[in-house]
């Protein structure tokens, strides 16, 4: 299939063919460097290569860069490896991350730790929109949700029941139920229920949020909802003639909050324009919005990886020339002994930064930052190549590609605080770091030779390929607008 993605031409300007060429300059210089310095600390080569590219610099400047470059590699390897292992023991992606922002926020009050976290999920949401302008195919996928408001009232109910249930100790959990991996809402089909403390369900409901009681009413009128109560908007409970709620409730008298119309439409319409109101946010109890954050950079990777530009550049940088491969990267790339070259790679683009050579990265950005540019793309770069030499499935690739980026997500909320985490997940995991990152790993996969490199791209091609087919797939398979949104990144994994 040869689709053409948006990003060709939306993005094109990220990177120049100048700045391409001058970064795999800079990049091979760093990496001569650490070769012939190799049995030296990183903190000593690295320093004295880019105070020789940063003449201008003061020294304790140039410390300060290589302390957040290595700091950053370094915390990236230990929340990789320990998300590996957790996902070994059976956890999910979502739950480390959400138990490793719990260690972080530790010492914050609620509104410390509501603003600290919606940082970085503002930041991952406008990433995850700005990627998905860039994977748009013919199948026209669907962004914005005319149903959004109904989705998030069932959210809103469950979540707010359970912020309840814990202050007050209940025993139960509330949970708004979704379909299972690439299928749609069936008819009829219960919205939310609530389990005791045994997983088992004592009430369900149904949930119904039109734009009046009326509208409300006749809705309920097109199911067999027998077995589920009837939920629906506050304020419309009392003009509608059968029975219904306007909250959940359990059988100790726990409840959620309710929630009006016109609130869960100004809700959808901030969600969709990524601006909730702090209210909103404050609604919603941390372990969740934790979880979700851990999905959005799950999304994120997927559609970094579905984009692969930057492979694409890198090859048409290196001309299609027959390369010697360097060995020091080529081991590197096979054993996984490779934060001198994570690092080279990051001083590298730093330098590049400071120089103004690549304008889609303003001078100043912090070290730590462009850090995680570069260990992003070097580690994509191995496992896109283990994929396509078939010792990953697409599957298992992915799967590994998410964990790299949920890790380093997970460094970010452990590491800085308010904005500052925020502004960092813009530049990571939006489309300048994906393009970027890209570049640097398929400049460092040709470095370890042209088969290696060519290997790269073409495992790049093949996973963008396959999420453009898998969202057709998808798109053809769910009729339900609602379900096509939740079920298109989920039915990649029907493959």
């Amino acid at each position: 299939m040869n689709a053409v993605l948006l990003l060709d031409e939306e993005f094109a300007p990220v990177l120049n063919k100048y700045e391409c060429t001058e970064l795999q300059l800079l990049i091979k210089r760093f990496i001569e460097y650490y070769k012939e310095n190799a049995d030296k600390p990183v903190e000593e080569w690295l320093g004295q290569k880019m105070q020789e590219q940063l003449p201008d610099k003061k020294p304790e400047e140039i410390q300060d860069m290589v302390t957040a470059i290595i700091t950053a590699i370094k915390a990236n390897e230990e929340k990789k490896a320990s998300l590996e292992k957790a996902v070994t023991d059976g956890r999910s992606k979502e739950s480390w991350f959400a138990s490793q922002t719990r260690k972080a926020v530790s010492r914050m009050s609620v509104e410390e730790t509501v603003d600290h976290l919606k940082s970085l999920e503002d930041a991952l949401e406008k990433a995850n929109l700005e990627l998905n302008s860039t994977i748009e195919t013919q199948a026209h996928i669907v962004d914005q949700n005319p149903n959004l408001d109904g989705f998030i009232a069932e959210q809103y109910h469950a979540q707010t029941f359970n912020l309840n249930a814990k202050a007050a100790g209940s025993r139960y959990r509330a949970e708004a139920l979704e379909p299972p991996k690439g299928e749609g809402y069936k008819k009829n089909s219960v919205d939310v229920v609530i389990r005791d403390d045994s997983g088992k369900i004592v009430r369900r409901y149904q949930s119904k949020y039109c734009k009046d009681a009326k509208a409300t009413e006749q809705a309920f009128e097109h199911g067999d909802y027998r077995g589920q109560q009837k939920l629906v908007p506050d304020g419309q409970q009392m003009d509608i003639k059968k029975k219904c709620t306007a909250i959940i409730e359990a059988p100790d008298g726990t409840t959620s909050n309710p929630l009006s119309k016109s609130h869960a439409v100004q809700m959808k319409e901030e969600a969709q324009s990524g601006n909730w109101k702090e209210l909103n946010w404050n609604e919603y109890k941390t372990q969740d919005l934790a979880v979700g954050i851990g999905r959005q950079a799950g999304k994120a990777a997927i559609q970094g990886a579905a984009i692969g530009v930057g492979f694409d550049i890198a090859k048409k940088v290196w001309n299609d020339e027959e390369i010697t491969g360097e060995e020091i990267v080529e081991t590197a790339l096979a054993s996984g002994a490779d934060f001198g070259v994570k690092a080279a790679a990051a001083g590298a683009l730093k330098v590049s930064a400071e120089k103004e050579i690549i304008k889609a990265i303003p001078k100043g950005t912090p070290a730590g930052t462009i850090a995680n540019i570069a260990y992003i793309g070097v580690e994509n770069v191995k496992v896109v190549g283990k994929m396509a030499a078939g010792e990953l499935s697409l599957k298992e690739g992915i799967e590994k590609i998410e964990q790299t980026t949920v890790a380093t997500a997970a460094g970010l909320a452990t590491m800085g605080k308010g904005s500052a985490i925020g502004a960092a997940a813009g530049t990571i995991f939006g489309p300048v770091g994906t393009i970027v990152g890209g570049f640097i790993g398929g400049t460092v996969g040709y470095m370890a030779g042209s088969k290696v490199g060519e290997t790269v791209v073409k495992g790049a091609q093949k996973i963008r390929e396959k999420v453009v087919e898998g969202a057709e797939a998808v798109i053809d398979k769910v009729k339900d607008v609602g379900s096509c949104i939740a079920g298109f990144f989920e039915g990649l994994f029907g493959w």
